[in-house]
């Protein structure tokens, strides 16, 4: 419950924090009754004014980031009695990395397995906001992804670029549509799958779609292209077979394409931990040549 109420704090409400939880507003209302009940003191307050916290509210927030601090350490210390890496790594990252060239994650598998044998090592695979608030919680250690804000408590490393493109397919009436008839406001009307996980805000080039679907996964993303009904943003590596089968097409690749950053992320303190900076350093060494692959 504090690390519900503290990232709620640090999406700055309830609403906010809905999407980075996924949470209802109603199960996080009544989290946050609990934890007062529990506490016997009132947190925060919100209504027509907006989300602030009280007196005691600020207090608490402190207190469990010195709490959580204080855990972190104490797993650290304890690990160093053991004298080597041992116990679990938990990592994260998101879907449909396989087709990059390069990859890095099983470049860096390999490459701290072979280190440090004795580390369990657990791979899930989420989408963004999924990834930063496992990290956030300490239910992954470490995780991989392009995220598209970042949250205090958490450390973002640059690794690599992947390059995306608006996409549609061979049963969508732009796919046969001559380029330079093609214009910004016809796409812009277009059915569009978005990404659940992203704000409208973040949107490449200004873009603003009128309707669509939503979909939370690259799979999910590319089903719907290919449906013929939608258009939608996927990545150029992902999408390379379809494109050279003549299933999909780019949409005015020059004007409308656009890099994605992917970050490696750990919380705050977290990096002194042995696994997780060893590891961290072999995805930095792994991801090197999809740098010089996008160069």
């Amino acid at each position: 419950m504090l690390r519900i109420f503290c990232a709620i704090v640090q999406a700055g409400g309830f609403t906010a924090a809905q999407a980075h939880l996924n949470i209802s507003l109603s199960r996080l209302s009544l989290i946050m009754r609990d934890l007062e009940i529990r506490l016997g003191y009132a947190l925060c307050k919100r209504g027509n004014s907006g989300f602030h916290l009280t007196e005691q509210g600020q207090g608490t927030y402190q207190a469990a980031l010195e709490l959580f601090a204080n855990i972190a350490q104490f797993r650290q210390k304890t690990l160093g009695f053991s004298g080597g890496l041992q116990g679990q790594l938990k990592v994260g990252s998101v879907d449909r990395l396989d087709t990059l060239p390069n990859t890095p994650m099983p470049k860096a598998i390999a490459g701290f397995r072979q280190a440090h044998p004795q580390t369990h090592i657990q791979l899930h695979i989420m989408r963004t906001d999924e990834l930063e608030q496992a990290v956030l919680e300490e239910r992954l250690h470490i995780a991989l992804g392009a995220f598209y804000h970042q949250l205090s408590g958490l450390h973002y490393y640059p690794l690599f670029n992947e390059r995306q493109s608006l996409y549609c397919s061979n049963t969508h009436p732009f796919f046969a549509q001559d380029e330079t008839t093609l214009c910004t406001e016809q796409i812009e009307s277009a059915a569009y799958v978005e990404r659940g996980y992203v704000a409208d805000n973040v949107l490449p080039h200004g873009l603003h779609f009128k309707n669509g679907v939503t979909a939370f996964c690259m799979e999910a993303i590319a089903t719907l292209i290919l449906s013929g009904c939608y258009i939608g943003y996927l990545p150029q590596h992902y999408a390379k077979l379809w494109t050279q089968q003549g299933t999909l097409k780019a949409l005015l690749p020059k004007r409308l394409s656009f890099d994605a950053a992917f970050h490696m992320i750990v919380r705050s303190g977290q990096l002194a931990h042995p696994q997780i900076n060893a590891f961290l350093q072999a995805l930095q060494q792994s991801a090197a040549p999809v740098n010089q692959q996008t160069d």
